[in-house]
């Protein structure tokens, strides 16, 4: 499964699977996993770190030279470098995007949506971060440790909720990101939010609103106020590509929304 990967990337595939010196069979070949470790007394192996930039987030390894690859496909993107903030659960994809000269960055929401066909969900970048140069080492390589950290917080004035199923959406986003109040203006990804709480939301949907999303339409419409427009075409237990979201989940928004009050107080900052 591994090396299905690197099917039609003939200098990868060269790099990664290099001549068997210990067998004599031919053809024989190793992989070069990119782990660097040492040997202890004992004879146990000491995972000392990576040679490249492999992380891995929540159970998923992801190589970040792919992530920047496909962003560098992106016809405004000058320079990308994508990093991982934060650890444990709290860990998440930011990507530093500079333009090119003249050119204008697309909204993130934008951006996701068209990694998406690219990579899969949990290598999309939870937040892109623009510059107008990236930060240099005294030998001209990226100073990753120079990259400035992403911003936590709304970037909108709050705009309350006006349509039920806003309502329900904002109370659900609040809750999953431990918020006393989201804008429906806001990107759940802005706020905090990164793959394994969009899955948390999703899930929530489904069980209070009864529309099944793919976990993908969150990073498409990342702000209550488009995931409501998305959810309006939807009908209960279908998924978003069906067409109206029909008065028996106008009906179930209607008892969510009696069984759990909209909060009212001040965002966490």
């Amino acid at each position: 499964r591994l090396a299905r990967g690197y099917l039609g990337r003939a200098a990868e595939t060269a790099r990664a699977f290099v001549p068997h010196h210990l067998d004599a069979t031919p053809g024989a070949r190793l992989y070069r996993t990119g782990d660097r470790v040492r040997f202890l007394h004992d004879g146990t192996l000491h995972f000392l770190g990576r040679v490249d930039h492999q992380v891995k987030i929540r159970g998923f390894r992801i190589e970040l030279g792919e992530v920047e690859h496909a962003l560098g496909r992106e016809p405004a993107v000058r320079d990308v470098v994508v990093i991982v903030h934060g650890d444990g659960t709290a860990a998440r994809l930011v990507a530093y995007v500079v333009p090119r000269d003249g050119a204008t960055i697309p909204a993130p929401a934008d951006l996701r949506a068209r990694l998406a066909s690219a990579l899969p969900d949990y290598m999309l970048p939870a937040v892109f971060v623009p510059l107008d140069r990236m930060p240099l080492t005294p030998n001209g390589k990226v100073d990753r440790k120079a990259l400035p950290p992403p911003e936590v917080a709304p970037r909108h004035a709050h705009v309350a909720p006006r349509t039920p199923t806003e309502e329900t959406l904002a109370a659900i986003v609040a809750d999953v990101l431990r918020l006393d109040r989201v804008s429906v203006e806001d990107s759940f990804f802005d706020l905090g939010g990164h793959s394994l709480l969009a899955t948390q939301v999703i899930s929530r949907v489904r069980a209070v609103l009864g529309v099944v999303l793919p976990l993908r339409t969150l990073f498409e419409a990342p702000t209550v106020e488009r995931l409501a427009a998305r959810l309006e075409t939807a009908d209960v237990g279908e998924s978003v590509d069906t067409p109206s979201i029909g008065k028996a989940s106008r009906r179930t928004i209607s008892r969510t929304l009696a069984d759990n009050p909209r909060r009212t107080a001040k965002p966490r900052k």
